[in-house]
């Protein structure tokens, strides 16, 4: 498996968009795992990700929500999902309800 530097967790990249509207909590990534350092993972398998937010009040920010990612039968928890693909020429900001390729990082354990 690769593992990032300082406690990092594993990359699976994927291929997809997001579907619904920022601040949505009916938000979803769609796609398919392109490559993958998880074992039980494969290029191919369907994907979801979405932020679970806490269910009542929260006095840290950090314990606001976390995303998560669907991948072969399990729900794995994010460090990061990030995407560089997703300008658009000629245009200010990303448009990430367009398909592209993301790179997830799960959190370590």
């Amino acid at each position: 498996m690769t593992q990032l530097g300082n406690g990092g967790g594993t990359v699976v990249e994927v291929r997809g968009a997001w579907h619904g509207e920022v601040g949505n909590p009916g938000r979803v990534f769609e796609g398919g795992v392109v490559s993958s350092d998880l074992p039980g993972v494969q290029p191919g398998n369907p994907v979801k990700v979405f932020y679970r937010t806490a269910a009542a009040r929260v006095a840290h920010p950090r314990e606001h929500g976390s995303y998560v990612m669907q991948v072969g039968g399990r729900e794995l928890g994010l460090m990061r999902f990030t995407c560089h693909d997703t300008g658009l020429i000629g245009h200010e900001g990303n448009d990430d309800r367009a398909e592209a390729t993301w790179q997830a990082v799960t959190l370590p354990g």
